[in-house]
């Protein structure tokens, strides 16, 4: 077993068509955002960590049945790149979250574990990340794991991480233009 974190980090170029991408931001004009937020176990409270947190949607959109199906895939290939032969099943993901991040917009350092995710339907605990990223054409906006470790994005391409303490991550602030993404965990 590779103990340098960076291993178990996957980046798929070109994962969903640009075509895809650019019909799932133009839906995305007409749906709901609403202010994203953390969660403090310490004080039970969603609350934003600054005044410059992204806006986030659940919304449906035809685009997001395309491209939670392309997901299963994705998944399947970070199983058989890191070829752990104790780690061969999950048990399903989750509805893809929108991520859109106006100038100024940035996400703080935090890790994915997930609390409410879990609502009495679904069992278990986020064990992987699949962030996508739906556009390019915007400037700052980094995607930095750990202290520095940046992961360079272009329209289409897919990450998938481990959703646990050690794969802490944040996005630096967008600069000009809007940068549009999505998430899923898998449990």
């Amino acid at each position: 077993m590779d103990k340098d974190l960076t291993t178990y980090i996957l980046q798929m170029n070109n994962f969903i068509d640009s075509n895809i991408c650019e019909q799932a931001i133009k839906e995305m004009q007409n749906i709901s955002f609403e202010e994203h937020k953390f969660y403090d176990a310490n004080t039970n409270i969603y609350a934003p960590r600054s005044k410059d947190e992204l806006s986030m949607s659940w919304d449906d959109i035809p685009t997001k049945k395309i491209i939670t199906e392309k997901l299963w895939y994705a998944i399947a290939n970070y199983l058989e790149v890191i070829s752990f032969p104790w780690f061969t099943q999950w048990q399903g993901y989750s509805k893809i979250r929108f991520n859109k991040y106006n100038e100024t917009k940035k996400m703080g350092l935090h890790c994915d574990h997930i609390r409410d995710l879990f609502d009495g339907e679904r069992k278990g605990i986020p064990i992987l990340s699949v962030l996508g990223v739906l556009n390019d054409d915007y400037e700052g906006g980094e995607f930095i794991m750990f202290d520095n470790y940046e992961i360079k994005f272009k329209k289409g391409d897919v990450v998938i991480f481990p959703s646990n303490f050690l794969y802490p991550h944040k996005v630096k602030p967008v600069t000009k233009g809007t940068r549009y993404s999505y998430i899923s965990w898998v449990w």
